[in-house]
C-alpha cells in the first residue's frame, strides 16, 4: 500500500484512507452514495495549505462492505475517523452525497467543524430531482434518451442481476451529461476502477429524500454557523437554485460558481476550482458572521 494510504477500523468496520499535506486538517468525503474516493487532485489543490484526509465510506471502493447504510452510521463513521486522529475540530470537505454528508455532519457536531465545503450538492428542497432528471436527459442524444426511459420503467420491476445490469447500462448513459462538454467525457479521468454499490446507494438515497420530504432540514441547516463555501459548476445538471438555497440559509456562507463546468468542476476547470478553495481555506476568521454572497468567476 503506498505511502498515506491504510486501512482504519472505526465502528467495527475497516475503512480505507489516504492522509497528505500538512497544516490544519481537512476530511474530503467523496459522492455516491456507494462510490469511493475520487477526490485526489481536490487535495493535491490544498495539501500545502492542511493536512488532507480522504477515505472510501462503508461499502465502497477498498472499505469493507458491512451495513448498517443510514446516515446517523455514516456521520458517526466521519467523528470517529475526526477522533482517531486526534483532532478537536477539522475543515470538512463534500462532493456530491459527500456535501450532503458534510453539511448533515456540521448539523450533528457544529463545534466539531472549522470550516464547511459544500461541493456540487443537491440542496434540501425535494424539488430539485424533477429539473435534474429533466437536465441530464436534455443532454442525451435522442437514442440514448429513449433507451434510458426504457431502462427506467423496467428498473421498477427488475431485481438481482437483472437490475444491476439495468442500474450499471443507466450509469453509462448518463456519465457523460455530468460534465459541461459532454463530447469531450472519453478524454476525461476514469471513476470505474471500483464496482458501484447500488443497494447502499438505493438504501441511502431513500432515507436522504425522506429527509428531504419532511421539510426538517432548512431549520436545521439554517442554524449551521461555521464559515460555508458553497462551490459548484455552471453546467452541473442539479439545478444551482437549490444550493443557492443552502447558501441563503446559512448566514457565513458563500457561494460560487464555476463557469464551463459540470458536478465535477475540478476535472474542467482546476485552476478557478482551486482558487475558490484556496481563497476559501486562507480567509481570516474576521469573516465569521458575515453575511451570504454570490459569486460567479470568470
Amino acid at each position: 500500500m503506498p505511502v498515506g494510504e491504510r486501512h482504519v477500523t472505526v465502528n467495527g468496520t475497516a475503512l480505507w484512507t489516504a492522509t497528505q499535506g500538512s497544516g490544519p486538517p481537512a476530511v474530503l468525503c467523496h459522492g455516491g452514495p456507494g462510490a469511493y474516493d475520487n477526490l485526489e487532485p481536490v487535495a493535491a489543490m490544498l495539501d500545502d495549505l492542511a493536512t488532507v484526509h480522504r477515505y472510501d465510506q462503508r461499502g465502497g471502493g477498498r472499505s469493507q462492505d458491512r451495513g448498517p447504510y443510514n446516515v446517523a452510521t455514516f456521520i458517526a463513521d466521519l467523528d470517529a475517523l475526526r477522533a482517531h486522529w486526534g483532532y478537536e475540530t477539522w475543515a470538512v470537505i463534500g462532493h456530491s452525497w459527500g456535501a450532503a454528508l458534510a453539511l448533515l455532519y456540521a448539523i450533528e457536531h457544529p463545534r466539531r467543524v472549522s470550516r464547511l465545503v459544500y461541493l456540487s450538492g443537491t440542496g434540501i428542497d425535494p424539488a430539485w430531482h424533477q429539473e435534474y432528471r429533466k437536465n441530464r436527459e436534455a443532454k442525451l442524444p435522442a437514442d440514448q434518451r429513449e433507451r434510458f426511459r426504457c431502462l427506467d420503467e423496467r428498473r421498477e420491476s427488475a431485481s438481482g442481476t437483472e437490475l444491476a445490469r439495468i442500474n450499471q447500462e443507466r450509469s453509462a448513459l448518463l456519465a457523460a451529461t455530468e460534465y459541461y462538454d459532454a463530447a469531450g467525457f472519453d478524454e476525461l479521468p476514469r471513476h470505474d476502477r471500483f464496482p458501484f454499490n447500488y443497494a447502499l446507494n438505493a438504501a441511502l438515497n431513500d432515507e436522504s429524500n425522506r429527509m428531504e420530504e419532511s421539510g426538517v432540514l432548512a431549520a436545521q441547516v439554517r442554524n449551521v454557523m461555521v464559515l460555508t463555501l458553497i462551490l459548484d459548476g455552471a453546467a452541473d445538471p442539479r439545478p444551482r437554485w437549490a444550493r443557492a438555497h443552502v447558501a441563503r440559509l446559512i448566514s457565513n456562507s458563500r457561494h460560487v460558481t464555476v463557469p464551463r463546468a459540470g458536478h465535477e468542476p475540478w476535472v474542467e476547470q482546476p485552476e478557478a476550482t482551486a482558487r475558490a478553495l484556496r481563497e476559501f481555506m486562507l480567509a481570516a476568521s474576521a469573516h465569521t458572521g458575515a453575511s451570504a454572497a454570490t459569486t460567479d468567476l470568470n
